[in-house]
């Protein structure tokens, strides 16, 4: 996988397909004019091109004044801008490619004296871009309510969808200290393009005797990345791969319910709310179980994270936070166990004693970035603090200048469940938890 260490070539590259769009350059233009397959087909050419290139815009317009964390790679939280790196990154001479691992985030950009050459990517993004939706999937009981072991060990990797060396390491490490089963939960980068996820699918950790991924032990969440392609491939190529029937799911024994959840479908969801009463089931399925088990002890799973320490991400859970304290109303106060989630590409224990669940984000699964550096939750303009936290992985790779990927491997013992936070060198990141 090619990774940006800066939003630049890919600004430039939406840039240029604007250019082409505006000027109405003969092969652009034919391009999209032969579209069969995206929402715009059917359109008169010249509203295709005047749709394009509104999108183009707003797209741009979000990837300059987007963030770009110090260190980190560049992960767009634009959809468009998204699906461009995806084409711009199987554009190059890397295509197929691993780079490697203890290289800096700055050193794998576009650029001069890079010896990668950018190359435009074209229409392709935008006719991706403007492809249907996919449909929800609807969970069975049949299919998607499976046994949880009494004695087991079950691996959560977090944005680990990234075909890097990062990755390797922790599925390997997962399969190494005996995973039963292991669960991403969510990301594939940058898109969730056909092409990714087939390599996704490619790198999976637990495999049966077929070599395929074992079916039954094997599950995904979705990831905001898997729905800048809108899903689609999310929700049949990986679930397919995955013999998975549903973007939701649940693993439960006498003791314990691993409640998987889409939080991506609709951003920050569980119920859809009022953009998408398609994922209600979802909702529905989660109260049942929960209600129709009052003594089990629930460990949610989820791609979006429902707390934070740092503001945009704080005042971004917000919709996922309600829902959670209206899950709370319909059951009771002890409802949620432990909640595990990604979607930052940090590592951190937050304090037990804020929070009414175990609060555990692994979002440090495979991205290269800077070491974290966090001392304290940043504050609003109120001087409001966010989540408090107990721990940070503050730990490193190679020389030192390269964040370390963790994992959690939760161990299942009748009534009682320790989780390890393992980085890819086999090091603990924080002591055993015994619950």
């Amino acid at each position: 996988m090619f990774f940006f260490s800066t939003k630049d070539p890919i600004i430039q590259d939406m840039q240029a397909t604007l250019h082409r769009l505006q000027s109405k350059d003969a092969a652009t233009l034919q391009a999209l004019d032969a579209d069969t397959e995206s929402t715009l087909a059917g359109l008169p050419l010249e509203q295709k091109r005047q749709k394009a290139i509104v999108e183009f815009q707003k797209a741009i317009k979000f990837a300059k004044n987007e963030d770009e964390p110090d260190g980190h790679t560049f992960h767009s939280r634009d959809p468009l801008t998204g699906i461009t790196q995806t084409h711009l990154a199987r554009s190059t001479p890397k295509l197929g490619q691993q780079v490697e691992d203890n290289v800096l985030p700055e050193l794998q950009a576009f650029g001069q004296g890079n010896p990668i050459v950018w190359i435009p990517t074209g229409i392709d993004g935008i006719l991706e871009h403007f492809k249907p939706k996919a449909k929800f999937k609807v969970a069975t009981a049949a299919a998607s309510q499976i046994a949880l072991p009494d004695t087991c060990k079950v691996a959560l990797l977090a944005d680990w969808g990234a075909d890097n060396d990062h990755a390797k390491r922790l599925g390997d490490l997962a399969i190494a200290r005996g995973a039963d089963f292991v669960i991403h939960l969510g990301d594939i980068y940058y898109s969730g393009s056909k092409a990714e996820s087939e390599t996704f699918l490619r790198n999976w950790p637990l495999r049966g005797a077929d070599g395929q991924p074992l079916a039954g032990k094997s599950f995904a969440l979705n990831g905001n990345h898997e729905m800048y392609s809108l899903g689609r491939y999310y929700f049949t190529t990986v679930l397919e791969g995955l013999g998975q029937e549903a973007s939701y799911f649940t693993l439960s024994n006498d003791w314990w319910q691993i409640q998987g959840l889409d939080t991506a479908y609709v951003p920050f969801s569980i119920s859809g709310g009022t953009e998408d009463a398609s994922m209600k089931p979802q909702w529905d399925w989660l109260l049942s179980s929960i209600k129709s088990n009052p003594t089990k002890k629930n460990i949610f799973l989820s791609h979006n994270q429902p707390v934070s320490a740092h503001l945009p991400e704080f005042e971004a859970s917000y919709q996922l936070n309600m829902e959670f304290r209206q899950i709370l109303q319909e059951t009771n106060a002890n409802t949620i166990f432990a909640w595990f989630f990604g979607h930052e590409h940090r590592c951190i224990i937050y304090d037990d004693t804020k929070t009414s669940f175990k609060a555990r984000l692994i979002g440090n699964g495979a991205i290269p970035h800077h070491p974290q550096k966090e001392v304290a939750p940043d504050k609003d303009e109120t001087n409001t603090g966010c989540t408090a936290f107990v721990a940070v992985n503050k730990g490193t790779i190679g020389d030192g200048t390269v964040a370390i990927s963790t994992f959690a491997l939760l161990s299942f013992n009748g009534a009682n469940c320790s989780v390890e936070y393992i980085n890819e060198d086999g090091s603990a990141f924080y002591q055993t938890e015994h619950w």
